[in-house]
């Protein structure tokens, strides 16, 4: 029996938003070899993941960032024909964002470039280490949902 005190769980959490910081700040270094700002693969990624045409206000607030910030990068992603506004059918002074078939092709290489980047990321780890880390993580996120 091991005599050393255990982690808080401020310690734990520190230990984790450190962990991520790292991850998101080396995550972005590909992209910026290719020229890709990471504000606007982030952008494209969070367009992708809400579904079908959300709104830009939604994005917006998804992403946290100032209504400034999220029009300058979608005129960037519209200007290199990977994202485009379409009328809110609904909210006439609303814009929705779709995903263009060039957009489309980004996705998938971001994508390829992600998986890339986690296999290297956690090469580290042994098989049983990864899957004893990917069992906490998965009981500590459905944890959180139930405290929600």
């Amino acid at each position: 029996m091991s005599t050393e005190k255990a982690p808080t769980g401020a310690e734990l959490a520190d230990a984790l938003r450190r962990i991520t910081h790292v991850m998101r700040r080396y995550a972005g270094a590909p992209y910026a070899r290719k020229g890709w700002p990471t504000a606007q693969v982030q952008l494209l990624l969070v367009v992708d993941m809400l579904g079908d045409r959300p709104r830009m206000g939604e994005v917006r607030e998804r992403l946290g960032v100032t209504g400034r910030a999220i029009t300058s990068a979608v005129d960037a992603l519209e200007r290199d024909g990977l994202l485009r506004r379409e009328p809110d059918p609904t909210d006439r002074r609303a814009s929705l964002l779709a995903i263009t078939e060039s957009g489309r092709e980004r996705l998938k290489e971001i994508e390829r470039i992600q998986r890339t980047h986690a296999d290297d990321t956690f090469s580290v780890l042994e098989a049983e280490e990864r899957r004893t880390l990917l069992e906490l993580l998965s009981r500590l996120e459905a944890h959180i949902a139930t405290q929600g």
